[in-house]
């Protein structure tokens, strides 16, 4: 996996801490967001469309023997659940994990994120796009996508915006 990988979760745990922090939510909600974060690709293992129905079996199963209580596996498995395309969030723990898994959409490095899931799809999935097929894509996806918390819609929006801007170059 080029990249949905262990960087990738590192980046998304990253990213769900910094935004969880900006958001000003207690230690409970970070744990919830952040163990979300662990668990949100690792159905990939199984499946790569559809993953998420298997990261909340794996999430659910593992908080289990760890005898985690119901109600935070719970809003584990609905943090996971929200991030399935189109992403749904109904609170802001939801809206923070989304927005996390989207982060990279505002990284100054975008094309190189980009050209790892090039990669990963022409492997996986056989998919194969000319350089402005391509192009096309991620100025789609770019200007389609919408962040759900306030940080999203003002600090990463911004930073989106720029990456519209080279792809528009």
């Amino acid at each position: 996996m080029h990249f949905h990988n262990l960087l990738h979760t590192q980046y998304v745990v990253n990213a769900v801490t910094e935004i969880g922090f900006i958001c000003k939510i207690n230690d409970r909600d970070m744990a919830i967001v952040q163990t979300a974060a662990w668990f949100h690709d690792t159905g990939y293992c199984y499946a790569y469309l559809g993953h998420e129905d298997n990261s909340i079996g794996i999430a659910a199963t593992f908080l289990k023997q760890e005898d985690a209580e119901g109600s935070f596996t719970d809003e584990v498995v609905a943090c996971i659940t929200a991030t399935k395309m189109p992403q749904s969030p109904q609170n802001l723990l939801q809206r923070i994990m989304c927005d996390a898994d989207m982060f990279h959409l505002a990284d100054d490095d975008y094309p190189a994120y980009a050209s790892r899931l090039r990669t990963e799809w022409e492997l996986v999935l056989s998919q194969r796009y000319s350089d402005e097929q391509w192009r096309q894509t991620n100025l789609n996806m770019l200007i389609q996508h919408k962040y759900f918390t306030d940080y999203g819609k003002t600090t990463l929006q911004q930073h989106k915006l720029a990456n519209i801007d080279k792809l528009l170059r």
